[in-house]
């Protein structure tokens, strides 16, 4: 059961490491907010390996002065997608703004509490000493909290 925590730790902790970057663009009061409207998206491969990601490109317009601008848009995108965006200080990506990217940056973590609740609700059932009992309904609010957040997530990433 430990091993199943451990991946559990590992999910959760690599995918926040990863979205920090795009969750604090959502919420900087620093970065320009405006739209942005998908132009194109195309697969790359991964330097040293044989994975892939999608990238996305659009043209940024800010809201302040209506410049329009080239940049790296939301992965989950689609072309022809217009969304509100924040712009990062060097003008090369653009973020999904607010909560909705708060969120839809979040969904693998959330998706890791997941993965972090349930196998801590089962070591406790199964523990033998009684009383690790009252851990339940904290590895049980985790795992709620998770898939809440990932739905959530899922949801505001697709609108």
């Amino acid at each position: 059961m430990v091993a199943l925590l451990i991946p559990g730790v590992g999910w959760t902790t690599a995918a926040t490491v990863w979205a920090m970057p795009d969750v604090r663009l959502a919420i900087s009061e620093s970065a320009a907010p405006g739209t942005v409207t998908v132009r194109g998206c195309q697969y790359r491969n991964y330097s040293n390996s044989s994975g892939r990601v999608r990238f996305c490109y659009g043209t940024f317009v800010y809201d302040a002065t209506g410049e329009a601008v080239q940049v790296s848009a939301h992965r989950k995108a689609d072309p022809g997608d217009v969304y509100a965006a924040r712009i990062t200080p060097e003008g090369d990506k653009a973020g999904l703004r607010d909560v909705k990217g708060v969120l839809a940056h979040l969904t693998t973590a959330f998706f890791g509490l997941v993965l972090l609740g349930l196998p801590l609700m089962g070591l406790v059932f199964f523990a033998p000493v009684n009383t690790l009992w009252p851990f339940m309904f904290a590895a049980g609010v985790v795992a709620v909290a998770g898939v809440v957040g990932a739905v959530a997530g899922a949801i505001a990433s697709n609108t």
